[in-house]
């Protein structure tokens, strides 16, 4: 598989570790020192505050399933755009769409940058 297949995969993998809720396989994909930042809160850095951040998303919205829109990659970087469904808290529910920039590093995430809107996130977590 050449580098951009390699990293159109990783991406196909982020998401179906996502979707089974399986934290350790989706941490598994990230280097050690990986950082992740998305409008609602500062930087992570390194996979322990990463973990702990995909952990809380999963109990906040347990259904929620991930597809890809639309991607793009090259050897070093993935452009993705993503829909989120789902129940929300209050029981309704919702789809939201966002677009991740992550940057790979010898096969693992060394960075991933979440864009969307915060007050979309907010109108589905109260």
């Amino acid at each position: 598989m050449n580098g951009k297949a390699a990293v159109r995969d990783l991406v196909q993998r982020i998401v179906e570790h996502y979707n089974a809720k399986d934290v350790e396989s989706l941490i598994a994909l990230y280097h050690e020192d990986a950082a992740y930042w998305s409008p609602l809160g500062d930087w992570q850095r390194g996979v322990g505050h990463i973990r702990s951040h995909l952990a809380e998303l999963h109990r906040t919205l347990p259904d929620e399933q991930m597809s890809i829109v639309s991607l793009m990659a090259d050897d070093e970087c993935a452009v993705a755009e993503f829909a989120s469904t789902g129940t929300a808290p209050s029981g309704e529910s919702y789809r939201i769409e966002f677009t991740e920039v992550i940057d790979v590093r010898d096969g693992k995430i060394e960075r991933v940058k979440v864009y969307l809107d915060p007050s979309d996130v907010a109108a589905i977590t109260g």
